[in-house]
C-alpha cells in the first residue's frame, strides 16, 4: 500500500505500479497519451494528480476509483474534493496588493488564431522581482507553468473561476540573477520578412527540411528532437508544423538552441531551429 495525495506526480504512481498507466488512461481520452512512452516521459514527471484532473476536466475521485484497486491510498478526504479551485491561495498571493499584479488576458489573442507565448514571456520579463503576472486563459496552461518556472518564476498558483476561465499566477523571484540566455531571448516569433531574413543566412545545403503536419502526437516532437540530436554545427532545421509546439519549446528551454517561429495561418506554422 502506498499513500498518495492530489499533489503526487503521475511519474511516482507509475514508478510504484506500472499498471497505473492503463488505469489512468481509462479515465478520459486525453489521458490515453500516457500510453505513449515519449509523452509519458514528458508529462508524467511534471504533472500531479490535481493538475491532470484540471487539464482533462476530470475529478480527483476518478483517480481514486482506478488507483485504489492498485493499492494506493489517498491521504485524508482530499480525493473527494471536486472543486480543486477551492484550494486556499498561498500567502504571497492572498496578501498581494492589486498594484503588483499584472493581469494579462490572452483569450482574445487565441480567439484571433495567434499564439500568445512570446508576449507572455516578454510580459513576465517586464514584471519586477517580487511582483506577479496573472495569465487569464480558457484552460490550465500546464506547459507554460513549467516553462516560466525556468524563466525565474518562484511559485505559481491556478485559480479556477469557471470551467472556461482560469487565472494562473506567477510570482517572480525577488532576487533575480541576470540570465545571459533566458529562453525569452532565444525564442523569436517573427513576421514573414524577419523570418525569411534569418532563413537567408543559411545556404540550402545547410538547411534540413521536415514536415510534421501529418504526424499524430507525439510524432512531431519525437521527429524534431531526433533531428536536432544529429543536426551539424552551423546548420538549421526548418519545420512545417500545424501549431506552435509548447511542449517542445519547454524541452528546448534549457538547451543551446535558437528558435524562430512564423505563424503563417491556422494550421500552418514555420519553424527554424539552430544551435546558438
Amino acid at each position: 500500500m502506498k499513500t498518495i495525495s492530489i499533489n503526487t506526480k503521475i511519474s511516482e504512481l507509475i514508478k510504484e505500479n506500472s499498471g497505473s498507466v492503463d488505469a489512468i488512461a481509462s479515465i478520459a481520452k486525453p489521458l490515453e497519451k500516457l500510453k505513449n512512452p515519449i509523452l509519458r516521459k514528458i508529462m508524467a514527471s511534471r504533472v500531479t494528480i490535481a493538475e491532470a484532473s484540471k487539464m482533462t476536466g476530470t475529478k480527483v475521485d476518478d483517480f481514486k476509483r482506478v488507483l485504489s484497486p492498485l493499492g494506493f491510498i489517498f491521504e485524508g478526504d482530499e480525493s473527494a474534493k471536486e472543486e480543486l479551485s477551492a484550494e486556499p491561495k498561498p500567502s504571497w498571493l492572498k496578501d498581494a496588493p492589486k498594484e503588483i499584479i499584472d493581469f494579462y488576458d490572452v483569450r482574445p489573442i487565441i480567439d484571433d488564431g495567434a499564439d500568445p507565448l512570446k508576449e507572455i514571456l516578454h510580459r513576465f520579463k517586464e514584471v519586477k522581482p517580487g511582483e506577479i503576472l496573472c495569465v487569464i486563459n480558457g484552460f490550465v496552461p500546464t506547459p507554460l507553468i513549467h516553462l516560466l518556472k525556468q524563466e525565474k518564476a518562484e511559485d505559481t498558483f491556478v485559480e479556477t473561476i469557471s470551467d472556461k476561465e482560469f487565472h494562473t499566477y506567477f510570482l517572480k523571484k525577488k532576487k533575480e540573477a541576470e540570465m545571459a540566455d533566458s529562453f525569452e531571448s532565444k525564442l523569436q516569433m517573427n513576421g514573414v520578412q524577419a523570418f525569411n531574413g534569418i532563413l537567408a543566412k543559411f545556404s540550402e545545403d545547410q538547411i534540413r527540411r521536415i514536415d510534421v503536419r501529418g504526424l499524430e502526437m507525439p510524432g512531431p516532437m519525437h521527429t524534431i528532437l531526433g533531428e536536432l540530436e544529429k543536426l551539424p554545427e552551423g546548420n538549421a532545421l526548418f519545420i512545417d508544423h500545424k501549431r506552435v509546439p509548447v511542449y517542445l519549446l519547454e524541452e528546448l528551454a534549457d538547451k543551446d538552441f535558437a528558435v524562430h517561429i512564423h505563424n503563417v495561418a491556422e494550421g500552418d506554422v514555420k519553424m527554424l531551429i539552430f544551435r546558438k
